[in-house]
């Protein structure tokens, strides 16, 4: 019986160790602790990405969206999500580039959209990445631009940002390469940051709560 209940303690020993909670992992934490708050794969049009008028000449076919930005500035669009950035949640999204300056960089942010606070989190096809937070008018620069092996310079790239309690992480095709302590930051918004004259094809966009 003693032999029984020792077996029984170290099992359970095991199965908690794999079941522990780690946020600076990428597979550390269980997709059943998770849940949607909201998610876009780009079957249709249904959160109007495309819109009637407008020099960016969106579509969205085969369950991508093709986000162009005619313009020669970077352009933000993103939608009004409501959640509540002060609990534990998973931005994500893929992105892969197909034409434009290969130097320049897409990617995400979240934030408020029209001169609020806001971070951008981008990777450029020369293989770099960069993180910065815009402050009001001003951009401070957070991990300037990095080399970085893992990112595809001709396929699909998967940014991920993560707030779990008081730290933020930071991964690019599944691999940690920045966390930083948390700031309350109103997220109302999330969305794309696209580079001037510059075509995106994005597989989803997808936000959830971590429980």
């Amino acid at each position: 019986m003693k032999k029984f209940t020792l077996l029984s303690i170290m099992l359970f020993l095991y199965a908690a160790s794999f079941s522990q909670i780690m946020p600076d992992a990428y597979d550390g934490i269980e997709q059943s602790s998770k849940s949607r708050i909201f998610i876009d794969n780009f079957d249709d049009n249904r959160y109007y990405w495309i819109k009637e008028s407008s020099p960016n000449t969106h579509r969205i076919s085969d369950g991508y969206l093709f986000f162009a930005n005619d313009f020669g500035f970077p352009f933000t669009d993103g939608k009004p999500i409501n959640f509540d950035p002060t609990r534990n949640f998973e931005l994500e999204a893929r992105i892969k580039f197909i034409s434009g300056n290969v130097e320049e960089f897409n990617g995400l942010f979240f934030g408020q959209l029209i001169f609020g606070d806001k971070y951008y989190y981008s990777f450029s096809s020369m293989g770099e990445y960069k993180i910065e937070k815009e402050e009001g008018l001003n951009t401070k620069v957070i991990v300037p631009p990095t080399k970085l092996e893992s990112i595809n310079k001709t396929a699909e790239n998967s940014l991920t940002i993560r707030k779990y309690d008081d730290m933020y992480y930071f991964f690019i095709n599944k691999t940690l390469v920045h966390s930083m302590p948390y700031e309350d930051l109103p997220g109302q918004y999330i969305g794309f940051n696209i580079s001037k004259k510059t075509l995106v094809r994005i597989n989803f966009l997808r936000l959830q709560y971590i429980n």
